[in-house]
């Protein structure tokens, strides 16, 4: 019985798994058992942000394993404390609160503006058109996707959608009673879609107005990728909450509420909870890939690489008229076609370079943050040969 075939019969049939049989990962690149070397330019949707087999990651994990996996949070942990410490200073911000996944930080965003909000008479939360939060019944309340919506109605009370980038629709909607607006500045499962200077200039207009609390949801496009710490510092924006995982953690499941002093209060003992948040490898991890991209040089290695590469794929447009638009924040890029996406992606597959499908016509590029121009000059390769075939 091969993988597909075991795969098949073990488990719930919810991902469409590509068919690589993964024996290990070095640098930037994926090996399978049958002896094929893959470049790996979506990273494990965001996450291994220091590629594979890092020696950082290794160093840390290793050590920390050595001591303890896991006390629970029952215990002060240095691992926690280290993590804790480096965000906080780096992001400004004043409370933080460890979880398992981005989705468990969303849900738990949602639970620190209830709690927030209710003796002020404010239970209204918004989420954005064509975003993402996560696959819990918190999420997908937030979100309006039919595709992850159907068949779990109905959804939790006093929420709403806001259509991206519509102003209209965001002053029709706010009012003295909406609690908070979660926003992905970037929307990566929209398509690496950036929000307009025009609805972040009235987003932060309306919330001085009424009050709300604005999340930032940078569980995609923080910790580095954008060449930045997080991609609201592109617009002009500060949030109240900020929601982080995939990369924090170097591959290892973490992530995070960043909390603002407005929200710092909102939590007293035993109100919310975690068994394996903040576990302490993968805590130790995130604190080995904190300090080595959230250093100057490595930042501006991210953008310089990234406006090299979109300046090359912009330059195809000329040959290749199926070629929409190339949007670029950092390491978040999206390469927009006329065309279906998803046979681009698989013919480039078949070059030996992973990207993925999003939004129906979008190549989707979430590289390594360790991925230099060669990396770049080898995707653009397979992806010109792929694009001269159409």
């Amino acid at each position: 019985m091969n993988f597909k075939e075991q795969e098949s019969q073990l488990f719930f049939h919810t991902y469409k798994r590509l068919p690589l049989e993964v024996e290990r990962g070095e640098g930037c690149y994926l090996f399978t058992t049958d002896g094929k070397r893959y470049l790996d330019m979506f990273s494990g949707l965001a996450v291994n942000a220091l590629g594979y087999a890092h020696p950082a990651i290794i160093k840390a994990v290793d050590e920390q394993v050595r001591k303890y996996t896991h006390l629970s949070n029952f215990f002060i942990q240095q691992p926690q404390l280290q993590l804790a410490e480096r965000l906080l200073r780096l992001s400004g911000f004043d409370k933080i609160f460890f979880s398992n996944s981005g989705t468990e930080a969303v849900e738990g965003s949602i639970k620190l503006i209830r709690k927030w909000g209710k003796p002020l008479g404010k239970s209204q939360i918004f989420g954005m058109s064509n975003g993402f939060s996560g696959r819990t019944m918190g999420a997908l309340s937030l979100m309006d996707k039919e595709k992850y919506r159907a068949g779990y109605e109905p959804f939790l009370p006093n929420f709403g959608t806001i259509e991206f980038n519509d102003v209209n629709d965001l002053t029709s909607k706010v009012n003295e009673q909406t609690a908070a607006v979660f926003l992905e500045c970037i929307q990566g499962e929209g398509g690496i879609v950036g929000v307009t200077k025009e609805f972040a200039a009235a987003l932060n207009n309306l919330r001085e107005k009424f009050g709300f609390l604005l999340v930032a949801d940078e569980i995609q496009s923080g910790i580095g990728r954008t060449g930045t710490l997080f991609g609201f510092q592109h617009f002009g924006l500060t949030p109240d909450i900020i929601t982080v995982a995939k990369p924090i953690g170097g591959g290892l499941p973490v992530g995070a509420i960043i909390g603002s002093k407005k929200v710092a209060d909102v939590w007293t003992y035993g109100v919310h909870g975690t068994t394996f948040g903040g576990n302490p490898v993968a805590c130790a991890a995130g604190v080995a890939t904190l300090d080595t991209v959230m250093t100057e040089p490595f930042l501006s290695a991210v953008r310089s690489n990234a406006e090299y590469f979109s300046k090359k794929v912009t330059e195809l447009k000329e040959r290749y008229t199926f070629i929409k638009e190339v949007r670029s924040y950092g390491y978040m890029i999206g390469v927009d076609l006329t065309i279906d996406s998803a046979p681009i992606v698989e013919a480039i597959l078949a070059k030996g370079v992973l990207v993925n499908a999003t939004a129906n016509t979008v190549i989707r590029i979430l590289p390594p943050l360790i991925a230099g121009k060669e990396e770049f000059d080898v995707l653009l390769q397979a992806m010109e040969e792929v694009f001269a075939t159409v």
